[in-house]
């Protein structure tokens, strides 16, 4: 499947080599592609699963646009976690519930970071509503970024050799 995944990939990847690595391309079309998805949950749950204006689970009653926001999250949460962790950054050596603590970790800030800079970003610009609606896809860029180095550096990190023990290991003596 990783394979596969890859090849797709690939295959869109050469106009854009002069500007973006391969690995870059590829971690920003499977964030592309769970964006999507997302979207795609979000609209099927919003239009055709919840049909009244406050959903009832028994439990708690929800907003019909929080329920499908938790759909969306439902599905593209495990999405990206496996493709990130399976098809982009394969290089760790990470035990799989580390990856995925530190993943749900990443997530919970990119939601409470969204709700906070699109809240801020929206109060500011209210008076603009071309620049406020702008301020979505400045938030979404500014998160992709942010997680890219968050994942790189921290969740799918690669454990790094002792410096003494990497000289042990190519000079034994």
């Amino acid at each position: 499947m990783r394979t596969a995944i890859l090849a797709v990939i690939d295959f869109f990847h050469p106009p854009f080599k002069k500007f973006i690595s391969l690995h870059n391309f590829r971690y920003l079309a499977t964030g592309g592609g769970t964006l999507l998805l997302g979207i795609l949950s979000y609209y099927f749950a919003y239009f055709f699963i919840f049909k009244t204006e406050e959903v009832d689970f028994g439990v708690i009653v929800l907003q019909r646009e929080t329920a499908s926001l938790l759909v969306d999250y439902a599905v593209a949460i495990p999405t990206s976690f496996l493709l990130n962790k399976y098809v982009i950054f394969t290089h760790s050596e990470l035990k799989g519930r580390v990856q995925l603590f530190r993943f749900l970790n990443l997530q919970f800030i990119n939601i409470l970071a969204n709700y906070v800079l699109l809240k801020f970003l929206l109060e500011l610009l209210r008076d603009y509503p071309t620049l406020a609606m702008l301020s979505r896809i400045l938030v979404s860029v500014l998160m992709a970024l942010f997680s890219y180095l968050y994942q790189h550096y921290f969740t799918f990190s690669v454990k790094k050799i002792g410096e003494k023990k990497q000289k042990n290991i190519n000079n034994p003596k």
